[in-house]
């Protein structure tokens, strides 16, 4: 490894620090023909029980930038029975809608109303431009707070099957509700120029059309 090169977590590594934060037998592999004693292939067999759910509501929990793709998902043939104009297909990898957009500048969020109904978009418009989050292939790509967000929802998941004190389940949900959630909000939204937050009419008014009287 090259100095200065920051070394992605892999889910190996996710896997037993949400294990030490437990007090758990760490593993070598999720495999648990690879782990030697009784407590390690508990441990393994948690963990995948345990990880995709806590990865997706990780993923779900807040817009990461680690996590955003783009898209123009396919209109469907199949219109609404009412209400919309059109149906459009989300990919398949989307876990939460981040934002829409009407033309392919992505600069101001579609104004026109829309709804998620399964897995489609329905709308009035035509075209539509998609920006939303998909659970990453390898967790590698995740940064280090995603990552650390990823490591509690895990380690709160372990505490009931290990049987812990609830007191320690408690302490390990206060930790990230309080402490490492915002955390990770701050550091990720002052990396994006792009600040995802409802247009205000009043200042609409005030900066791009005529003054309100």
């Amino acid at each position: 490894v090259k100095e200065g090169t920051i070394m992605a977590q892999t889910k190996i590594d996710i896997c037993n620090q949400a294990l030490l934060k437990v007090g758990a037998d760490t593993i070598a592999s999720l495999d648990t023909n690879q782990n030697t004693n009784e407590s390690s292939i508990r441990s393994a067999k948690l963990c995948n029980i345990l990880f995709d759910q806590a990865l997706e509501e990780t993923v779900r929990s807040y817009p990461w930038n680690s996590c955003k793709k783009r898209a123009i998902p396919v209109k469907l043939t199949n219109n609404p029975t009412f209400g919309y104009d059109n149906a459009f297909q989300l990919p398949n990898d989307c876990v939460r809608v981040v934002e829409i957009y009407d033309s392919s500048d992505g600069v101001r969020a579609m104004r026109q109303p829309y709804a998620v109904e399964g897995r489609t978009i329905v709308t009035d418009v035509d075209k539509i431009y998609l920006k939303y989050l998909a659970i990453p292939e390898d967790v590698g790509v995740l940064d280090s707070m995603a990552a650390l967000v990823l490591i509690m929802r895990l380690a709160i998941k372990l505490a009931t099957p290990l049987q812990l004190e609830l007191t320690m389940s408690q302490a390990l949900v206060k930790e990230l509700e309080q402490v490492v959630m915002p955390a990770a909000r701050s550091i990720d939204t002052f990396e994006n120029s792009e600040y995802d937050t409802p247009e205000s009419e009043l200042l609409l008014s005030m900066f791009n059309q005529s003054p309100i009287i």
